[in-house]
């Protein structure tokens, strides 16, 4: 029997090819899909037109037939895997409708390896901007969440061991600040896709006349791909957003795990709503923090996508091939949105965090945080190097330790002591001047310092994020009115052309 597409193969295509390789990306063809194709074949058959190159009624009859099949929608497009892809069926169907004779000519100056690389960076255009609107709104969760416990002081760890007194408004700052970098990593991706392939035709462009530059315009896209070898052959927009994302979800990775920890008994720090939770099929008190263990998995799928991409990419050829535009890359898709779908839950995480201030306050009095602003105490007060003064207060804590006192129990006596065993020395402290040292609520208002725990220094860093945003808001909106505007052009040389 003869093959579905080619004259040159003389079979048609064994069963096991096609339901293999052929059928699984053809079943992802959906309604965006579609109108991706509409729109670039549209574009294409307006320039084709435009330049001559096929006659006025051969264009009309392209943009009807395209017409129609916008209208049908995808399920009527036969996506039989003999034709190896979406495109093909696509051409099949627009041959049904307008002749076959006719639809052939739509494809003068071009070539489905630069349709297939066009529609992907379509679709990236697409996704990122989808995920950076998500990512926005996440954001704005995140700073309003941190607004509202600008004074809410709690431990801050390293190495999961109580450091110095923090507010969990400054932790969700350093969120904040964190996403906002992986902002920036996804708009410098949808700034690297916005070059159109189409035209570079199989790798080398073609003798065809045809004018790049307005089909690009046509498609929103800020002028052609350069080379046609580098605009086919590459998908490296797929994988550099999936590097972008998969960082980010790295990112959300360690807060979940942070506030995973905060939540367990032993902490009991964090609380959730019950409707923010799972529990037991068999024990009755459970409330398993479900979501956060989500958002540690969903970082290792990620990572797993962007490392099976980079190893099944890395050994093709730099021309096109299935491991380097297909299926080295088929596994970026679903990440995408499975990243975009989780987005939402990690704004509920944020929106309904609930720490138990008086705890957490509790322990930073309790637990030696404040360690730190006993030293720079007496190195202010009493003229000591900071490491003498590190070492009178950590034997301090030791002495303390070693009778199973807590930081209440480090008085003035403790502290001279410590001071003659270390340095030969005692300090005329008030207690009550070191009580305010080691206050913990004192210890987060003097750090004033930019990127300090001080309320109003956080505020601060807080106003500047949220500026931030609106101009990262500011400016997605315009890339995606840019896209509504090419989009309104091309309906209109489609209309006065079809119409």
């Amino acid at each position: 029997m003869k093959n579905s597409v080619s004259s040159r193969l003389t079979e048609r295509t064994a069963a096991e090819v096609a339901r293999t390789i052929y059928e699984p990306p053809m079943q992802g063809f959906d309604a965006p899909a579609l109108e991706r194709m509409c729109a670039l074949n549209e574009a294409h058959a307006v320039m084709l037109a435009g330049c001559g190159l096929i006659p006025t009624d051969c264009a009309r009859d392209l943009l009807r037939g395209i017409a129609t099949i916008r209208a049908e929608g995808p399920g009527a497009i036969d996506l039989d895997p003999q034709f190896e892809d979406s495109y093909f069926a696509f051409e099949n169907r627009l041959g049904q409708i307008a002749g076959r004779g006719v639809a052939g000519r739509l494809h003068v100056g071009r070539s489905r390896n630069d349709i297939g690389a066009t529609l992907d960076r379509m679709a990236v255009r697409e996704t990122c901007l989808a995920l950076l609107a998500e990512m926005e709104a996440t954001r704005r969760a995140c700073l309003e969440a941190a607004g509202r416990h600008v004074l809410t002081v709690m431990p801050g760890y390293t190495h999961l061991q109580p450091a110095q007194p923090i507010t969990f408004g400054y932790y969700l700052a350093n969120v904040a600040q964190g996403m906002e970098r992986e902002h920036e990593r996804l708009a410098a991706v949808l700034d690297r896709a916005d070059a159109c392939p189409l035209g570079s035709a199989a790798l080398a462009g073609t003798s065809f006349p045809i004018d790049r530059n307005q089909t690009a315009a046509l498609l929103g896209f800020a002028g052609p791909a350069v080379p046609g070898l580098d605009a086919v052959a590459s998908r490296d927009v797929v994988t550099e957003l999936l590097w972008a994302v998969t960082s980010a979800q790295v990112l959300f990775s360690r807060v979940a795990q942070d506030l995973y920890t905060f939540t367990t008994w032993e902490f009991g720090a964090l609380s959730f709503p019950d409707r923010v939770a799972g529990t037991s099929s068999i024990m009755p008190q459970k409330k398993n923090m479900l979501p956060l263990e989500y958002f540690r998995a969903e970082a290792g799928r990620s990572i797993g996508a962007l490392a099976g991409a980079l190893s099944a990419v890395k050994g093709s050829n730099y021309s096109i091939g299935l491991d380097s535009v297909r299926e080295g890359v088929a596994d970026a898709w679903p990440a995408f949105a499975r990243f975009r779908a989780a987005l939402p839950l990690l704004r509920l995480i944020l929106e309904t965090a609930t720490p138990d201030a008086e705890k957490l306050l509790a322990r930073c009095k309790a637990n030696f945080s404040t360690a730190t602003d006993l030293a720079d105490g007496l190195v202010r007060d009493f003229g000591i190097s900071f490491r003498d003064a590190h070492h009178v207060v950590g034997r301090a804590v030791q002495m303390v330790l070693a009778t199973g006192g807590g930081a209440g129990e480090l008085t003035v006596e403790v502290l001279n002591a410590a001071a003659e065993d270390e340095i030969g020395r005692r300090f005329d402290l008030p207690e009550e001047r070191l009580r305010r040292w080691m206050d913990p609520v004192e210890a987060v208002r003097a750090r004033t310092v930019p990127g300090g725990t001080a309320p109003e220094v956080v505020t601060a860093m807080l106003d500047r994020m949220q500026a931030r945003l609106s101009a990262d808001a500011h400016a997605r909106e315009a890339r995606t009115a840019a896209l509504s505007e090419a989009a309104a052009r091309l309906a209109g040389r489609v209309a006065a052309l079809r119409d």
